[in-house]
């Protein structure tokens, strides 16, 4: 059975099999104000600690895992990996980067960083991420690993009016199965990555 619970205006639920939290359909909010609150994050490569960040990120965590042919879905306003990597990789993200031509090919690697908790139907966009894997082809994923359900409401991460979907390593491990994938690495806090069969 499901569970559901709603503390500080934010009605969520759990799913019982897979162990995903997710926010109630209320709370998704619309294009516009989504986009606005992206562009209130001064996420540029002008703006030094998002920089600092994103080439941490690259550095300590995506260059150890990416391979062949690369796509970064959810990019964002300035395609930061790709611009500190100086790699050939595909760009997507739905407000800077809506070029569908991408999601028309298959890779080797799809980094998803900081995107999958916007995700408003994580099932259908998993599914759809896998299918554009090559055999062997693998998400590079980073997200904050949700806290016990009992918990989850204290938690900074739900605040985020555009965060909608919260996983751990046991709901990867579910999706994993589900989608003919395996865990390759964990560091059991925000950064896992899977590989296709």
């Amino acid at each position: 059975m499901n569970k559901m619970s709603k503390q500080n205006n934010i009605k969520l639920h759990m799913d019982s099999k897979s162990g995903l939290v997710y926010k109630d359909e209320s709370h998704i909010v619309n294009k516009d104000a989504e986009l606005a609150r992206y562009l209130a994050h001064n996420n540029t490569l002008s703006n030094s600690r998002y920089y600092d960040y994103q080439k941490r990120i690259f550095d300590t965590f995506v260059s150890q895992f990416i391979q062949g042919k690369i796509l970064d879905y959810g990019c964002g306003e300035e395609a930061p990996l790709k611009a500190i990597s100086q790699l050939d990789m595909a760009c997507y993200d739905l407000y800077f980067f809506k070029d569908e031509k991408v999601l028309k090919t298959t890779y080797d690697t799809i980094i998803l960083i900081e995107v999958i908790e916007h995700f408003s139907q994580p099932n259908i966009m998993f599914k759809q991420l896998v299918d554009l894997l090559n055999p062997k082809g693998r998400l590079i994923i980073q997200t904050e690993f949700k806290p016990a359900f009992e918990v989850i409401h204290d938690w900074w991460y739900i605040r985020d009016e555009t965060h909608l979907s919260f996983f751990d390593e046991k709901v990867f491990h579910y999706f994993a199965d589900k989608h003919h994938l395996k865990v390759i690495y964990s560091n059991q806090k925000n950064r896992i990555v899977l590989e296709k069969a």
